[in-house]
């Protein structure tokens, strides 16, 4: 209850996801990465009695790097393996047309993460929120929100002391909120928001590893021919991100009803009924000719 309220149901309405139910295992490779993430998110859940002092835990991770290598889904796997309150942020969020009513959304965002704590806010291309301060293009309301996005990114550390008892411990654990955010553009942040992003964390485009995995996770439900050369698939999909390798599959599945359409002998209006004949196994062909419809999307 309270004057608050429209805006509450408004952020409740279009951030919170319960359980964003995104596992690990759904994301190829990057094996230090989890690693650093469970050490940074799941131990200081499991273990609060050990994170303490100088080994408190992190209270802001930044993921950075070329797009489509998976940022989002690390952000959503790491609040599932939690079991957090995943509070997805972008932008338009945050916006407002009504004078300080933006750096308003911004404090009851991180009390209502102390509310369904232990939380994790999770901020989208976060360049678009908190890019340099100074700008000549900069316009005043922006300001005033990057200046209360880095007070309330300073204040959500533990009140916790080293002689604490264990309902304060409890309490603290209840209430603990991580901060990560996912950029394309580590070079636009703000400096003091930077500062504040203590852990941060490359995300490179995927490996060969990787990229066998990538193939394995997104084939795992389709007929694959025999003589698939994947030394030479492997090779022409080099530079190329998870989701163009994600997409180059996706195109490659779609072949053998484009070659179906394109023989002419059936009745468009039946070809529900033909569902059987379209569901031909992959060739080779087909992954060669994806290729050249889908094109790297990082130089």
């Amino acid at each position: 209850m309270g004057p608050d309220l429209e805006l509450i149901q408004m952020l409740e309405r279009d951030m919170i996801e319960k359980n964003p139910n995104v596992k690990f295992e759904d994301i190829a490779d990057l094996t230090e990465t989890k690693k650093t993430l469970q050490e940074a998110v799941l131990l200081p859940i499991l273990m609060p009695s050990f994170f303490k002092g100088i080994r408190r835990p992190w209270k802001g991770i930044l993921m950075y790097g070329p797009p489509g290598t998976g940022k989002t889904m690390l952000a959503k796997a790491v609040a599932t393996l939690g079991k957090t309150t995943f509070f997805n942020v972008s932008a338009s969020s945050l916006a407002s047309k009504w004078r300080g009513e933006s750096e308003k959304l911004v404090r009851i965002l991180f009390d209502m993460a102390r509310f369904y704590g232990p939380s994790t806010i999770f901020f989208d291309e976060i360049d678009a929120i908190g890019s340099s301060r100074g700008g000549a293009g900069e316009h005043e309301a922006s300001r005033k929100v990057k200046a209360e996005l880095l007070i309330q990114m300073d204040g959500i550390t533990s009140n916790s002391s080293a002689g604490a008892d264990e309902e304060q411990d409890e309490a603290d654990r209840k209430q603990r909120i991580l901060v990560m955010a996912a950029t394309n553009r580590p070079q636009d942040l703000d400096e003091a928001l930077r500062r504040r992003l203590e852990k941060r964390i490359y995300i490179p485009l995927p490996t060969r590893v990787g990229i066998e995995a990538l193939f394995k996770i997104n084939l795992a439900e389709m007929p694959l021919a025999d003589g698939i050369d994947w030394e030479k698939l492997y090779k022409l999909v080099e530079g190329y991100s998870g989701a163009d390798v994600s997409n180059v599959c996706r195109e490659a599945a779609m072949m053998p009803m484009r070659k179906k359409l394109a023989s002419g002998n059936f009745d468009i209006m039946n070809i529900g009924s033909m569902a059987g004949e379209i569901e031909a196994p992959l060739t080779m062909e087909d992954f060669v000719d994806a290729t050249r419809n889908i094109s790297k999307s990082v130089s």
